[in-house]
């Protein structure tokens, strides 16, 4: 007897083979043989029943079967519209559509990776948000587990691999297009060097000043938190005993919208006296049209859950680098003939 169920995932109602047979008027036996791609089917027959099933949604018991638990573990509570939000989604929507269970959580103080994902039966996890100072990240070494890691590292674990942006080269090549501009003297505002993707993008822009031969200056090097207020905080660090320089790459647009609004309410004209670029292309303010280097944080998401598949079923996988874009828009110009003779 043929039992062989499929799911409507459409509407989520349930339809036996029965109710398919007599839409197109067949037996029960030569739906299932079709959908099973029997040879004793005409070929014509068979395209037509799976046609029909293609057409209506429908999916059978096997293919609907999950595969298993994963989960996305956060270094702290996420807040909606970040770009670590959007990795998550889309690695979350790939992992639903190729059958696995994604449930997310925090990773509060005294959390045990191990512990945690065996008691919850997880095969792996992505991690979001960690840095050097983290609890966790002395944990991951250890790990039993297949883990995937956003803007953050670990060489040589067999269960550990990474997703995340070109960081060095994207901010190198902001030096770059402020070089050719005109700019000579070009500040940075950084974010946490707890982190891999601080530490980098600090390491892009000092590449950036050596290849066009600029002298690295600390007094016009600030660290944030990839935060608007940090980059207030920054603006009134520059401001404070006039820091001489033309143009700034700050290591958020986050930050460099926060400095664009504090140091525009001291009199500052963006870009006529200094010139700005950001980094994420997230929206924030429609008013400030921000040159800044563009994420594809949904290519990020996917090839996070890609990478975590491959570890998953015990095949090695590297850290996979994401491309990234300059988007030239109003906030940067060449510097003023006043600005150059200075």
């Amino acid at each position: 007897m043929v039992n062989d169920i499929w799911y409507y995932t459409g509407g989520g109602s349930i339809m036996t083979l029965t109710d398919i047979a007599k839409q197109l008027n067949l037996s029960v036996p030569t739906v299932s043989k079709a959908l099973n791609g029997s040879m004793e089917i005409a070929e014509e027959t068979k395209k037509r029943v799976c046609e029909y099933a293609q057409s209506v949604g429908y999916q059978s018991r096997k293919s609907v079967a999950i595969i298993g638990r994963i989960a996305i573990l956060w270094g702290r509570q996420p807040r909606a519209g970040e770009p670590l939000s959007e990795i998550a989604q889309a690695f979350r929507d790939q992992a639903q559509a190729m059958r696995y269970v994604v449930e997310s959580d925090i990773m509060d103080v005294g959390f045990d990776l191990n512990d945690y994902l065996a008691s919850n039966h997880f095969l792996g996890a992505l991690l979001l948000d960690i840095n050097y100072r983290s609890p966790i990240y002395s944990q991951l070494t250890g790990t039993k587990y297949p883990i995937v890691l956003v803007d953050n590292y670990i060489v040589g674990h067999p269960l550990i691999s990474a997703v995340g942006s070109d960081n060095i080269h994207a901010v190198e090549e902001a030096v770059d297009y402020l070089v050719k501009l005109g700019h000579g003297r070009i500040a940075f505002l950084g974010g946490e060097l707890q982190s891999r993707v601080g530490t980098e993008r600090l390491a892009g822009y000092i590449l950036g000043l050596a290849k066009n031969g600029i002298e690295y200056r600390h007094d016009i090097t600030y660290f944030g938190d990839y935060s608007l207020r940090s980059g207030e905080e920054a603006a009134d660090y520059y401001l404070d005993g006039e820091k001489n320089f033309t143009a700034i790459i700050c290591a958020s647009d986050l930050m460099a919208h926060g400095f664009i609004r504090r140091i525009s309410r001291a009199g500052k004209r963006i870009p006529e006296d200094i010139s700005v670029i950001g980094y994420d292309d997230i929206p924030i303010d429609p008013d400030i049209q921000l040159t800044t280097i563009r994420q594809d944080f949904e290519r990020t998401g996917v090839l996070g859950f890609q990478a975590l598949e491959m570890l998953i079923r015990g095949l090695p996988s590297q850290r996979a680098m994401v491309g990234y874009k300059l988007i030239s828009r109003g906030t940067t110009a060449e510097p003023s003939s006043a600005q150059t003779a200075e």
